[in-house]
């Protein structure tokens, strides 16, 4: 029971850690004569640590409030980043705003124009952010010049990208996706989730075998896995195979609360990895999404997608080394039996009943839109 309550109370825990879910802003500039123009686009939650948007106190942010606020509200926004050329700064004036979704998240569009003194040179653009507030934010810019799309992502770390056909090789953009993908996965706690329960599931079935066993069908799992979502994320992300963005998240929690499920009255004991490769399918959905909002060009495309990919499956392998010994130490036999024999009897079921509520209150708040867990 002690082990059972201490994995409830860490269980609370990730899910109050995880009540600010990954956060992203988009940025759009077009560069390609004149003026410069674009879009800012961030999340209403975002937009109200900037700006308070709820001016009435009910709890509630409604389109009134935000149109009476409308100025006040595009100019904090834009005031987080800056455009600038030949090292002066261009001053941005907002139009007016609307409302977009994205991952079935209300966004604040913002659009703009920039009025530059001066009309030649590189132009350089700062992100700023909600980074002193959320340093998992992350700003993915989708940017236009004379030498055509190009595609960034800031973070704490990365704020500044100049606009130039030197600015940043095609192997500094390779690693910005490879990051980019490493931090989506590790914020990414839903998939994370699932990964370490169907580790779980290997470990149950393979109990009692030698370490190398274990290793062989961990290794199958995360083969599965990698296989299947590496497939939808590719055709998701070449337009070849589309999906609502609720419809997805919903799926994903579906498939934590199955596989949570599968490990307490197991109906797939002996190929657990089919389980990954099915339900891999759709997560890898999930991660085409995040490439779906940078709107890639097909010059960038291939080059983004391999990055992305490989960070994810970096990613993953990090999380695979930890939880695996993990896994295996608390599941190892100990003298008597008694250890193991009470985990497997008791509290590893107890586990994952935690998991498939988790899962189950995840769809049902994605799907049917309510809040049961506060992410």
């Amino acid at each position: 029971m002690r082990w059972i309550a201490a994995i409830a109370v860490l269980l609370l825990q990730v899910s109050a850690a995880l009540a600010h879910s990954q956060s992203y802003g988009y940025l759009t500039v077009d560069d390609t004569g004149g003026a410069p123009e674009g879009r800012f686009e961030l999340a209403l939650r975002d937009l109200n640590q900037l700006t308070p948007l709820d001016t009435d106190g009910n709890g509630q942010i409604t389109w009134g409030e935000i149109r009476a606020a409308e100025t006040t509200i595009a100019t904090n926004a834009l005031k987080t980043i800056a455009l600038t050329r030949n090292a002066a700064t261009c001053t941005l004036t907002p139009a007016q705003t609307m409302i977009d979704h994205h991952g079935g998240e209300p966004y604040l569009v913002m659009p703009f124009t920039a009025n530059c003194a001066n009309a030649n040179g590189a132009l350089t653009i700062t992100y700023n952010a909600m980074f002193d507030l959320d340093a998992q934010h992350r700003g993915l810019l989708a940017l236009t010049t004379t030498d055509g799309p190009q595609s960034f992502i800031t973070s704490p770390d990365t704020r500044t990208i100049t606009l130039s056909a030197q600015s940043i090789s095609a192997m500094g953009r390779f690693m910005t996706f490879v990051a980019h993908g490493m931090h989506h996965l590790w914020m990414g706690y839903d998939h994370m989730l699932f990964l370490i329960t169907m580790l779980l599931s290997t470990v149950l079935q393979a109990r009692g075998a030698s370490l190398w066993r274990n290793l062989v069908e961990a290794t199958k799992v995360v083969t599965a896995f990698t296989l299947s979502h590496s497939i939808t994320l590719a055709l998701a992300a070449l337009g070849t195979v589309s999906m609502p963005v609720t419809v997805t998240e919903s799926l994903i929690a579906v498939t934590i609360a199955l596989a949570a499920l599968n490990n307490i009255w197991p109906v797939v004991k002996h190929r657990v990895w089919l389980l990954a490769l099915g339900f891999g399918l759709v997560h890898g959905l999930g991660f085409a999404n995040v490439l779906a909002d940078l709107g890639l060009e097909s010059s960038n495309l291939v080059l983004s997608l391999l990055g992305f990919n490989l960070g994810v499956e970096l990613a993953q392998l990090a999380v695979v080394a930890v939880a695996l010994p993990v896994l295996l130490l608390i599941l190892r036999d100990q003298p008597g039996g008694q250890t193991a024999s009470n985990w497997r009897r008791i509290t590893m079921p107890a586990a994952n009943l935690m998991i498939f509520a988790m899962g189950a209150a995840w769809f049902s708040d994605r799907a049917l839109g309510t809040a049961l867990l506060p992410l």
